[in-house]
């Protein structure tokens, strides 16, 4: 076992073990064994990470001005933000399901299917956001910062639903 494992691994036990708690009618209840609230803790912060992106890259990156991708393809500067923050958030957010959300035991498959199957319930978030975004920025002329953030906060039910009945579910 290498540094960064061992590391790790004190970092899953320090979590895990962490007194992280709230008294419900006079009963103690430690909030991260709740898996709705890790989902909720750790997936807000990917979401903060995704706004910032998106926003960061919008404005400094295409500066509000059209990509042209290797002279085949033109994208629009919020879709061209919408995938760049994609590729950065995809790998935070399945790291902190992995491993603090959806815990996996020695029986559960291992770390790749469980990567493969994130991607596919992703690729589903990616193109519901893309058509959201396009509906609120070109049909509704909406500005794309805020479009983003409403179309973030309406996929995440899709999201939290896909990632606990299939790409980390016991069963499968």
């Amino acid at each position: 076992m290498n540094s960064n494992d061992s590391k790790l691994k004190s970092l899953k036990r320090y979590i895990s073990d962490t007194d992280v708690s709230i008294s419900v009618r006079n009963r103690k209840v430690n909030l991260l064994n709740y898996q709705k609230f890790k989902y909720v803790f750790f997936g807000g912060f990917n979401v903060l990470l995704n706004w910032t992106l998106f926003y960061l890259i919008f404005h400094y990156v295409t500066f509000k001005n059209n990509v042209d991708v290797l002279g085949l393809i033109t994208i629009s500067p919020y879709i061209f933000a919408l995938l760049a923050s994609f590729v950065v958030t995809f790998f935070t957010g399945f790291l902190f399901n992995f491993f603090f959300v959806f815990k996996q035991n020695e029986h559960a498959p291992k770390f790749g299917n469980r990567l493969l199957r994130y991607f596919a319930t992703n690729m589903g978030s990616l193109v519901l956001n893309y058509l959201l975004l396009k509906l609120f920025v070109e049909l509704l002329h909406w500005y794309p910062t805020p479009s983003q953030v409403l179309c973030t906060s309406i996929i995440t039910i899709y999201s939290y639903l896909a990632q606990r009945k299939f790409t980390f579910s016991k069963k499968f």
